[in-house]
């Protein structure tokens, strides 16, 4: 990569030449069209010989990586239904998603109503892709027909090799599916499932608030269904299961999920117990709490579990660079506490919690500081902050509520925007 960035101008007007080659003549060579797969282990804590406990990771060349780049950037299309969707969008994160979650459910049960949520997970969405489909889609978006020629005799005819143990497999072809790692797949998938978030949201079933529909929330393939009612739910479960039918994609029944939030006045509960939702022939489980992209939700709101997450996550980060990075100079011991253990951005969105749980990360914060930079545990914990030059653990909610705060307003998401401007709070 650094070739091609530091190359100079000869080096880009070849590539350029070379790209419009491709372009016009629909063709690439079968060295630029080959990737190496890199199973990744999803869960360490999990079964390690259990396939589905692996992701498999795409790592292509520098140069299709490149072209891939300019091709997202130059032959993209928009939809307003794009303003459901936030995964790997500009000035989008995880935290927004949740964020507009938590806050419509929060809406809703203030104003005495059940709110329904289903979390949906995807059987291998990004692998399912139908190619011949997309292409479709994307002659439908107006994409010039020798960009999607292009991109057909992309995708028909990749060869992938699998490294297992330093030990490379042989090359074989893919018939279909999006490769995870690949600049252009998150587009691609977005694009792909753009017509189920639409015929979902114009349902005119679930959460609205004032003019606008709130019943489906996405980033990439981890979707949310929200409603007040439970008809209006199974509905939208219904209305999903037909659109992932027509779009061949399947969802996983083990691992997709439901949840009741209460109304905050327990004089409005309509009932303590609600008949379990059908997913096609399956039934969906009931559950109080559930991780979703990364932040811990559960049925009242209540943030203390996220902040248990927190806690445990910052001893493991903490630990792990104790021991590989021990003997490493004061300045990289700054550096590094800084990149792994100050990433708390999702703090921003704790509104519900005890003190005395936040006073355990408060503590956990401290005691980690002190092991890591080596600091006898009865050192006073304000000369350790100024010789390390971290900030306390106050600033570092504070900043990381600033840089969310910062985000929210620089979000150019529509459906973000709406809600800043009828000022929903949670």
């Amino acid at each position: 990569m650094e070739a091609l960035i530091y190359g100079g101008h000869r080096l880009h007007i070849h590539l350029a030449l070379v790209f419009n080659c491709f372009i016009k003549t629909g063709y690439l060579p079968r060295l630029f069209m080959q990737s190496l797969i890199i199973p990744l282990v999803k869960s360490k804590s999990g079964d390690l010989t259990d396939v589905n406990n692996y992701r498999a990771i795409a790592v292509s060349t520098a140069i299709s990586k490149l072209f891939e780049c300019i091709i997202a950037d130059q032959y993209t299309s928009v939809s307003p239904s794009d303003m459901y969707q936030f995964g790997f969008k500009p000035r989008h994160s995880t935290g927004l998603c949740t964020s507009i979650l938590k806050r419509t459910i929060n809406y809703y049960t203030n104003r005495g109503s059940h709110v329904f949520s289903c979390f949906v997970d995807f059987s291998k969405a990004f692998d399912k892709v139908n190619y011949w489909k997309l292409f479709n889609m994307l002659l439908d978006d107006g994409i010039s027909v020798e960009m999607v020629q292009l991109l057909a005799f992309w995708y028909s005819h990749q060869e992938m090799c699998i490294k297992w143990n330093s030990v490379l497999s042989g090359c074989f072809t893919v018939a279909n599916g999006t490769r995870q790692g690949g600049v252009l797949s998150p587009y691609l998938f977005s694009r792909y499932i753009r017509g189920m978030i639409h015929n979902i949201a114009n349902s005119h079933t679930g959460c609205k608030i004032g003019n606008t529909w709130v019943n489906i929330l996405a980033y990439a393939d981890d979707v949310v269904l929200l409603s007040p009612s439970w008809r209006g739910l199974q509905s939208l479960i219904d209305s999903l299961l037909l659109c992932l039918q027509n779009l061949e994609l399947s969802c996983n029944d083990r691992k997709t999920v439901c949840m009741v939030h209460n109304p905050h006045n327990h004089s409005r509960i309509v009932k303590s117990s609600f008949p379990l939702f059908k997913l096609g022939t399956s039934n969906v489980q009931f559950v109080s709490s559930f991780r979703y992209l990364g932040h811990i939700v559960n049925d009242s709101l209540c943030d203390n579990d996220d902040i248990q997450r927190e806690i445990k996550n910052m001893f493991i980060r903490t630990n792990m660079l104790i021991r590989k990075f021990k003997r490493c100079s004061f300045y990289v011991k700054c550096t590094l506490f800084r990149s792994y253990c100050l990433s708390l951005y999702d703090i921003a969105l704790w509104r519900k919690y005890t003190m005395t749980c936040l006073n355990k990360l408060r503590s956990c914060y401290n005691k980690c500081i002190k092991s890591f930079f080596g600091y006898n545990r009865r050192y006073s914990l304000t000369q350790v902050l100024l010789e390390t030059g971290l900030p306390s653990f106050d600033t570092a909610v504070h900043n990381s509520a600033c840089i969310f705060a910062r985000s929210w307003q620089n979000c150019p998401n529509a459906l973000v925007e709406y809600f800043s401007v009828i000022n929903i709070s949670y």
